[in-house]
């Protein structure tokens, strides 16, 4: 049986941690025996974990992987074979995704009402969409990386930008 992304990041990160599934599981609460589930895909990642590695260890991973599949979709974590996760080369390609992702923004309006749009239109629409995914893909490696190559707190950063959300009355 081919194991979920979410229970090999959780593995992962506890390995990262120089952890064993015992001292994770005494860390939140859980039995040694849960852990395994969850790392051997019997059991959902729990929320639990997900946060635990994302406030002590600064480890994002785990939450996104299991948020993406709990969901069905949203960002992962990119780690097919031509990916380079350097902090550089996550610079360079999210500066790449945004540029073309505002470049189809630019190219179609959406001025018009949803009902009027020609399928011409509506195709390049979809592209834009499609674009504006591999930013946030982009963007999210980017956000990941350098929090956790220049030490700044995931959590931190998500925690300020909802204050900043709040404050300017974009959110209750």
């Amino acid at each position: 049986m081919k194991i979920g992304r979410a229970a090999n990041a959780v593995k992962q990160a506890r390995k990262d941690a120089n952890m064993t599934q015992q001292q994770l599981a005494f860390e939140i609460f859980e039995s040694r025996e849960s852990v395994s589930h969850q790392e051997n895909d019997r059991y959902r990642v729990q929320p639990n974990i997900s946060k635990y590695f994302a406030e002590k260890h600064n480890n994002p991973w785990v939450a996104l992987e299991a948020a993406a599949e709990y969901t069905g979709w949203g960002p992962t974590k990119l780690d097919g074979e031509f990916v380079d996760l350097h902090r550089s080369s996550v610079t360079m390609k999210t500066r790449e995704e945004l540029t073309e992702a505002l470049e189809a923004i630019e190219s179609v309006c959406v001025a018009n009402h949803p009902k009027s749009i020609r399928d011409f239109d509506k195709q390049h629409l979809e592209e834009a969409l499609l674009q504006a995914i591999d930013a946030i893909v982009a963007l999210t490696q980017y956000v990941a990386v350098i929090c956790k190559d220049y030490g700044f707190s995931w959590i931190k950063m998500w925690s300020k930008h909802r204050m900043k959300l709040k404050s300017r009355g974009y959110v209750k």
